[in-house]
């Protein structure tokens, strides 16, 4: 017993043979990659690292381990790496990292990070993003947002962004203030459109909004630019799900001039800035007005067409007339100038009965103007941009466009 106590050793020499054995053994750098986990900074801008390494499914945490970068370093990494990846340093990120392990005989194994590679996280980033698309494409989802068909006029528009964003705002003024007059009805389905509660907060909105799919033409996400970083959310798999299989068209204004989410590449528009969206809307109702008033002209014009001739030959024919009176008048005396006078009169008479005729016969195709037809409340069904006439002549799963005085509708026959 005595000789087991004379061989043992205190905590300090177990510690301190593990240091030296460490250094020994471990004293170059290393490049390792794994998961932030955790990330803090103290006031003295030392960094401390909670990194991790997942399974392949990313379902169960494989190993884990502390990390430090000190002020000195973390000074220069961070703002090298945050620029050339666009992304900040936070949980969720891969990094690939040059380090040391260390180990002291009171604070125990550390891991001290000397350099991170900016270029790996890129590639991991770009790995995900195709990993995402190929996914939606695998589920068969990808292309079903863009495959509905945007109303010609869009009035009534669910809008998804952060209720103090400026590019919400932005995007209210020029649809309130357009120059045309068009009156647009908004309603904010307000949401977190960055960070890590933007997951939750974009798919809610949509949620609630589905509940509602009947009162609106379309969907609109926006949000006034930011870093990468701020704008990683919209390549996240769980909101480009829900965009695709969204039954409203979804416009997407994200704000971000040189590349595209992938929630731009399955949302049925997308434009680069909020207050594209409000133009492209603008002018869509600016596109509709001029149809309808290229058919109100047409209308008006056959209408003009139905009895020109007659009217004519009418005219024509007082003027031959009167012009021969006129002479006869010269020419006879008073008994033939009566005599004309009274057929002057008889033919008078005549035309007078013919203007109230074509007066009655204008009255009458006013009445049956489709357009004012329109206005009592009737509508009338196209499909395919012909007239509809029988119920046998539409289909289940038809897209049929009804016919308003002041618009149109587009529906599918279920």
């Amino acid at each position: 017993m005595a000789d087991n106590l004379s061989n043992a050793l205190s905590l300090y020499q177990l510690n301190n043979l593990i240091r030296k054995t460490i250094e020994q053994n471990l004293g170059q750098t290393f490049l390792v990659v794994a998961e932030i986990q955790q990330l803090s900074v103290n006031r003295s801008g030392h960094c401390y690292l909670e990194l991790i390494d997942k399974s392949a499914d990313g379902t169960q945490i494989l190993a884990q381990a502390r990390a430090t970068i000190w002020a000195s370093q973390y000074r220069i990494i961070k703002p090298y790496f945050e620029t050339s990846t666009g992304c900040q340093m936070k949980p969720g990120i891969k990094i690939m990292v040059r380090c040391r392990v260390g180990f002291h005989e009171v604070y125990g194994l550390s891991i001290n990070i000397t350099d991170i590679l900016p270029e790996f996280t890129i590639g991991e980033m770009a790995l995900e993003r195709q990993r995402t698309i190929d996914q939606l494409r695998k589920d068969g989802v990808f292309d079903m947002n863009r495959q509905l068909q945007l109303p010609r006029l869009v009035q009534k528009i669910a809008v998804i962004s952060s209720a103090g964003a400026a590019g919400y705002g932005d995007f209210v003024n020029q649809l309130s203030g357009n120059t045309f007059g068009y009156v647009f009805y908004t309603k904010l389905f307000e949401a977190t459109v960055q960070g890590n509660g933007a997951e939750a907060s974009i798919i809610s909105a949509l949620d609630c909004i589905a509940q509602y799919a009947d009162v609106f033409d379309c969907v609109v996400i926006i949000r006034g630019g930011g870093s990468k970083s701020d704008l990683q959310c919209f390549d996240n798999y769980n909101i480009c799900q829900n965009i695709c299989q969204f039954p409203l068209p979804v416009i997407t204004g994200i704000g971000h001039e040189r590349d595209e989410s992938i929630a731009d590449l399955v949302a049925n528009t997308h434009l680069k800035t909020p207050t594209a969206v409000a133009q492209f809307l603008i002018d869509r109702a600016m596109e509709c007005e001029n149809l309808l008033n290229q058919k109100v002209a047409s209308i008006t014009n056959r209408l003009r067409n139905v009895c020109p001739d007659k009217l004519k030959r009418v005219e024509l024919m007082q003027k031959n007339i009167s012009g021969r009176f006129a002479l006869v008048e010269q020419r006879k005396g008073t008994a033939i100038a009566i005599a004309a006078n009274r057929i002057y009169n008889l033919i008078n008479n005549r035309i007078a009965r013919c203007d109230n005729s074509l007066n009655t016969k204008q009255q009458l195709m006013e009445a049956k103007n489709p357009i004012n037809i329109l206005r009592k409340g009737y509508t009338y069904t196209m499909v395919d941009g012909k007239a509809v006439r029988n119920k046998a002549d539409i289909s289940q799963g038809q897209v049929i466009t009804t016919v308003f005085h002041d618009g149109e509708v587009q529906s599918t026959v279920n």
